[in-house]
């Protein structure tokens, strides 16, 4: 089995997510299989969608194969990979501003999160010949519309895309009427949230774990528990996600000096920089500066 670890992780921008553009849509085809994975992580919250033939999925710990009509959910800031496997094979990404989703929702209390911070093996695949043509032709529709961009296309595939979640909030209901992790899921994320958002804000080094406990109002012990749960990684690994992230994203937009980008996202030491740069991107920074995608 490929471990994901030893696979490069290379796509991150969004040039097209703003404050008046809450969403993006990217697309890849492919004729034939893919023989390498490819490795993916994002700013975004992300929704893809297989069009025509057939993709497998590295998660952190799960592994899955999608076929036409179905779609698998990805947080932000989660590294996964993926390989095409069918003969022509089409899929629509959907990249998403967080700040901004259920933006269209007057009423509140809607979950809109949960699709995409359950565990991966749990999230919401279409199954059904019903579920997967609804997720078809609205990837197709939303494909289109974003090509196109006619009159009031942004509002159309805004309540599109949002219209998608409710149809994975409804498959996620369905599993969890005997167990009810769904309301613990979605009360633990609220109660980590105010720590996500500072980490997500940051201009400069993460919060540390005593800042994002007291921000929550909870023990650093509890906070430690509940992020984990929610997140499935421990709270430093996912704020050093993100301070890498937040490097790479200045490696590939300016010149400043690595050193200078080390030092700026909390990496005093350049070996050390080096090192974990490498361990997620599976290149150094100098390595990734010269090819970022």
């Amino acid at each position: 089995m490929t471990d994901l670890s030893k696979i490069r992780i290379i796509r991150q921008a969004h040039p097209d997510i703003n404050v008046h553009q809450p969403f993006d849509i990217a697309w890849e085809y492919q004729y034939g299989p893919m023989e390498e994975f490819q490795g993916d992580m994002h700013y975004a919250l992300q929704l893809c969608i297989v069009l025509h033939g057939s993709m497998e999925v590295i998660f952190s710990n799960h592994r899955r194969e999608f076929s036409a009509g179905q779609a698998y959910w990805m947080m932000f800031w989660e590294p996964h990979a993926f390989r095409f496997t069918g003969h022509r094979n089409f899929a629509v990404a959907i990249n998403i501003e967080l700040d901004h989703l259920g933006n269209c929702d007057p009423f509140g209390g809607c979950d809109w999160m949960l699709p995409f911070v359950v565990p991966p093996k749990l999230r919401y695949c279409p199954k059904t010949s019903v579920e997967k043509r609804i997720f078809q032709e609205t990837g197709k529709s939303l494909f289109k519309t974003w090509n196109s961009k006619q009159a009031n296309w942004k509002q159309s595939s805004w309540l599109q895309i949002h219209q998608l979640i409710l149809e994975a909030l409804r498959g996620l209901s369905n599993i969890n009427q005997e167990t009810g992790w769904m309301s613990e899921a979605s009360n633990n994320f609220i109660k980590i949230k105010p720590a996500l958002d500072m980490v997500r804000k940051s201009s400069g080094k993460p919060p540390s774990l005593k800042d994002a406990s007291e921000i929550c109002c909870l023990s650093q012990s509890r906070f430690s528990d509940v992020f984990k749960h929610v997140f499935h990684v421990s709270f430093g690994k996912f704020a050093a996600r993100a301070r890498l992230a937040s490097a790479a994203r200045d490696l590939a937009q300016n010149r400043e000096m690595i050193e200078e980008i080390a030092e700026k996202w909390g990496f005093f030491d350049n070996s050390h920089f080096t090192h974990a740069f490498k361990a997620l991107y599976g290149c150094t920074p100098k390595q990734y500066r010269e090819n970022p995608t």
